[in-house]
């Protein structure tokens, strides 16, 4: 059926074709620079792309064209198991960002197009290389894109290596007073479930009183919902927050042994509190943490920080919080910003850990410079890098404050108080004419990133530590050295892969 349909397909679209001409102009991009830069780039219409199964990659693709010109998009695929997606990149506070799916018309407002086209291969995809075409067609003009996809025998895993936690924050998800509370859940489903397809573990966030007293938890329903169950069960989760400031004693110690009994405790955390600076907060987070290990002393509890405490007996003593939180804080989430570059600070944190306890770090409105962060102002190789990092100072999980942290929800401005883009990586879809929200193009890179993890984990399980190291140092050495060019991450990829396959 799909190669008669193919065929059918090819007869309609060689008599479409022979009416116009082959002279659209086309630039084609790695995903990794800025869109604008195209003209650095010859024109070309050819790309090659190699995957492992269950994998995304992109490119980037401009056409000059004429204001209002409507344009087609039509696929002649060799494999039914690669899903091609077509989005347009939108501006947005002066920068370009947004994908706003397209589906299979293109309506030009400008004199150029730019498009992000991204391949998905899935577990069933056969390794192999294909030959696909991506013809756009214009009333007088047309061209046909040449997409070369080598598929291998290696497979990405459905649950990440990596507990990746980001937060979405409920008050900017809509307007409480206009909504049902069915509706509003099902927004809260939408969101989460974008996350995890992202390779993300999401958690929707509230600040208490306030002040950087935090309130966290996973599922779009309450704790005792029994939908909670089987959304948290969902084989892409490894790690999920649960409520704490919400629950009286007696919810919180059932909660605690209704998931402790499911065995499920384990892949749970505490986010109580952001960045204390105090002493006397750091006592209150403990505070609130014996109370949890009082009725559950194998639960987790996650606090992120950025230094030492601002006073007291251990002021500006960045490690002393490894013995101050002893016991009572079980993930130490430390902002990269605090390591300034220096990776003998991330063996020093992992020595300091005690027992099971665990550290991850995270970027926010640091680190900056040359470092890998997600902010707006910096290179699409910055924004792949930050799981680069992660994989090289051996962290054991990474979080994220915000994917919608707006300055104001109906003009999607930013934030003035923080670097352009900081905690914006995913758009109401509403105001792109979109039914569904929709992503930047800074959280594809980043996911991009996470897929290099998984091979770079793939490849240590494969060959060891010091070889994966020494292959992956083609392209990162340290957080202020590593690859600006496509073509040393293509090398490196197609290297590991080579040697995963066999």
């Amino acid at each position: 059926m799909y190669k008669l349909k193919r065929n059918i397909l090819l007869i309609f679209l060689t008599l479409l074709l022979m009416s116009c001409k082959n002279d659209l102009k086309c630039y084609i991009l790695p995903s990794t620079e800025n869109v604008d830069s195209y003209k650095n780039f010859a024109s070309d219409t050819k790309i090659s792309l190699v995957m492992a199964k269950a994998e995304y990659e992109h490119f980037q693709l401009v056409f000059e064209t004429i204001p209002n010109e409507e344009y087609s998009i039509c696929n002649q695929q060799e494999n039914a198991d690669l899903t091609f997606n077509f989005r347009k990149i939108e501006s947005i506070n002066g920068y370009d960002d947004v994908l706003v799916p397209t589906g299979k018309q293109i309506l030009a407002q400008d004199t150029i197009v730019k498009l992000w086209v991204t391949c998905q291969s899935g577990y069933n995809t056969k390794p192999g290389t294909y030959k696909e075409q991506m013809v756009l067609i214009g009333k007088k003009s047309k061209q046909t894109i040449h997409i070369n996809v080598t598929v291998y025998n290696v497979e990405l895993p459905i649950k990440p290596s990596i507990p990746a936690a980001f937060g979405i924050i409920d008050k900017n998800l809509y307007d409480s007073t206009k909504l049902e509370s069915e509706e509003q859940e099902n927004i809260r489903l939408k969101w989460a479930d974008l996350c995890l397809n992202y390779r993300i573990n999401p958690y929707f966030s509230t600040w208490l009183e306030k002040s950087m007293k935090h309130e966290a938890h996973s599922s779009p329903w309450k704790w005792n919902d029994v939908r909670t169950a089987k959304f948290l069960a969902d084989e892409r989760f490894n790690r999920y927050a649960l409520p704490y400031h919400s629950l009286q004693k007696q919810e919180l110690k059932e909660m605690l042994q209704t998931y402790e009994e499911a065995g499920i405790l384990k892949k749970a955390y505490f986010y109580l509190w952001d960045e204390p600076v105090l002493t006397s907060e750091y006592q209150q987070i403990n505070d609130f943490a014996q109370e949890i290990h009082e009725i559950s002393p194998q639960a987790s509890v996650l606090t992120t920080f950025y230094c030492g405490p601002k006073d007291g007996k251990f002021k500006d003593q960045l490690f002393s919080v490894f013995d101050l939180w002893k016991g009572n804080t079980q993930i130490y989430c430390m902002s990269a910003w605090a390591l300034k570059t220096d990776e003998t600070k991330a063996d020093t944190c992992r020595t300091l850990l005690q027992n099971d306890d665990e550290w991850w770090t995270y970027v926010c409105m640091g680190p900056d410079g040359k470092e890998p962060n997600l902010l707006l102002s910096m290179t699409g190789y910055q924004h792949r890098a930050v799981l680069w990092r992660s994989w090289k100072e051996k962290t054991t999980g990474f979080l994220y404050w915000a994917v919608n942290a707006f300055d104001d929800m109906k003009k999607l401005t930013y934030r003035k108080d923080l670097p352009a883009g900081d905690g914006v990586l995913i758009y109401p879809g509403e105001l792109f004419n979109c039914k569904d929200p929709v992503v930047s193009i800074r959280l594809e890179r980043w996911r991009d990133g996470i897929e290099d993890y998984e091979y770079l984990k793939l490849l240590e399980q494969k060959v060891g530590r010091a070889k994966a190291e020494s292959i992956f140092n083609s392209i990162y050495q340290s957080p202020v050295e590593y690859t600006n060019n496509y073509t040393q991450i293509n090398k490196f990829r197609e290297t590991v892969l080579d040697i995963l396959k066999k």
